[in-house]
């Protein structure tokens, strides 16, 4: 297919996609003008060593937040959040709990939506029940697009800075910098971090140790190398089936995509503005190029289902990717295949800089009634605390999102050995892009990494290709901020 039609036909899909789930315009919120006034906070720190942080002055005015406490009382709140399974029991349990020990008489609704897409087509296009949510817990991206462009959040700078019902400044300090940042736009705090999340290679130390390999990879020569191995091992053993497995599975997802391009030295991704994206740089086609040499030499593969936790357990696989909340997946895999092969998790491979990129949800206040927006940030500053916090970490998996979770955890979860190992990543671990738009350039980003891996695509496309992957995120960019 040509270049050109191709992507002709990716700016169609993805601006259909876009009108559907990512921005629908709608009326503006007409809101006291002082509910989105910004209190200029100190930044938290990833250690928990701090110099002093001057705490804000107390308002010589009321604030219009401080509504009479009567006024709060039996006052419903709806939660909408995108968790299923054991992640949306554990929010049952707290939601429960809260609504019977806070001081306010605050009740609060926990409502699953299923996935984060769904959550957002119903905070866009409203719901056929007329149940609107007070809070949500989106990811980071979402809740910039629903400021930056629809001024449905509400920020949240008085709030934290507020002196009796705000965040301490130890409090504040105990998130890391990266996860804290993340909802930041403008000097506005439009979240606070609810569960983050890293890329990671999977990878079978046992397979490896018989390869010849008594160290992880640590450059992607070395990844390489050690990809081409294991190929070559499956294609030229007794059993046919597991030909032209045994390396890496090619995984086209944006944030392990964005990984390989940070692993390869990409900067400023941004370009200085956060509707511009700048992919078409040298590491990102050093990134391309590398990885399809990876296929085209049969190290990597394209697996016919997604269950990657099987391959790898199966030794069709020496690596794969996947994400830090996979780790019990992972684990109850490998005991249901009965394999006793010894694994553990990876950073993407840089020599001695560890590369890990997070990303994840955040809670966030909607905008509302003075009243409903109080009794909001008051839920969510409870569900914060580190003794509420650990209990989805403990369900669901993943980094912690506060020094304090992070130790309570430690006591509490029964997870692999490299769980732990993966909390010292934090203090030099990056954001993905910190912007409305990664929401768009995330999905564009791996649907053009995949069509440079495909076979009927040449290496002396891919440049092609790269300036085609800025172009069609402008594109879909400019339509919907129509």
């Amino acid at each position: 297919m040509p270049l050109q039609s191709f992507f002709t036909r990716r700016i169609n899909v993805f601006i259909s996609i876009a009108a559907i789930v990512v921005m629908v315009s709608g009326c503006q919120s007409t809101g006291d003008p002082t509910l989105t006034s910004t209190a200029n906070l100190p930044a938290p720190s990833v250690t928990t060593v701090q110099e002093p942080t001057p705490v804000p002055p107390t308002p010589t005015v009321t604030p219009i937040y401080l509504v009479p406490e009567d006024q709060l009382k039996g006052l419903p709140i709806n939660f909408f959040h995108p968790w299923t399974g054991d992640l949306s029991m554990a929010v049952e349990k707290l939601v429960a709990e809260f609504n019977q020990v806070n001081e306010w008489g605050i009740q609060v609704t926990a409502v699953s939506s299923g996935s984060s897409m769904a959550l957002a087509e119903t905070v866009e296009n409203g719901s056929d029940g007329e149940l609107m949510p007070q809070v949500v817990l989106a990811p980071s991206e979402h809740l910039l697009t629903w400021l930056d462009r629809e001024n449905r959040i509400r920020p949240l700078n008085d709030f934290i800075a507020d002196p009796v019902l705000g965040l301490s400044e130890q409090a504040r300090v105990n998130f890391p910098l990266v996860f804290w940042q993340q909802d930041q736009l403008g000097g506005m705090q439009v979240g606070i971090p609810a569960q983050r999340d890293t890329p990671v290679i999977f990878y079978n130390q046992t397979w490896a140790s018989e390869l010849g390999f008594n160290t992880p990879p640590a450059t992607i020569d070395a990844f390489k190398e050690q990809a081409c191995a294991a190929a070559d091992i499956n294609s030229h053993d007794r059993f046919a089936a597991n030909d032209g497995t045994g390396g890496w599975i090619v995984n086209t997802d944006g944030q392990v995509v964005y990984s390989w391009l940070m692993t390869f030295g990409l900067e400023n991704a941004l370009a200085g503005d956060p509707f511009a994206f700048n992919f078409n740089q040298p590491a990102t086609e050093q990134a391309f190029t590398f990885l399809r040499s990876m296929v085209d030499e049969g190290c990597a593969w394209f697996a016919r289902s997604t269950a990657s936790n099987e391959y790898f357990a199966s030794r069709q696989a020496l690596m794969v990717s996947g994400s830090l909340t996979d780790l019990s997946l992972q684990a109850k895999t490998q005991e249901r295949l009965e394999s006793t092969d010894v694994w553990t998790i990876l950073p993407y491979p840089d020599g001695d800089r560890t590369v890990s990129v997070t990303s994840g949800l955040s809670f966030g206040v909607m905008v509302g009634t003075p009243q409903q927006e109080l009794a909001s940030w008051l839920f969510v500053r409870w569900m914060s605390q580190p003794e509420n916090n650990v209990q989805l970490l403990l369900a669901g998996g993943g980094l912690p999102v506060n020094n304090l979770t992070a130790e309570l955890a430690e006591q509490q979860m029964d997870s692999p050995p490299a769980w732990a190992e993966s909390i010292a990543w934090i203090p030099s671990m990056k954001s993905t892009p910190t912007a409305a738009s990664w929401r768009i350039a995330r999905f564009v980003l791996q649907d053009a990494f995949w069509y440079a891996m495909q076979s009927s695509t040449t290496v002396e496309d891919i440049p092609l290709i790269l300036e085609q992957l800025d172009a069609t995120i402008a594109e879909v960019e400019s339509v919907q901020g129509q």
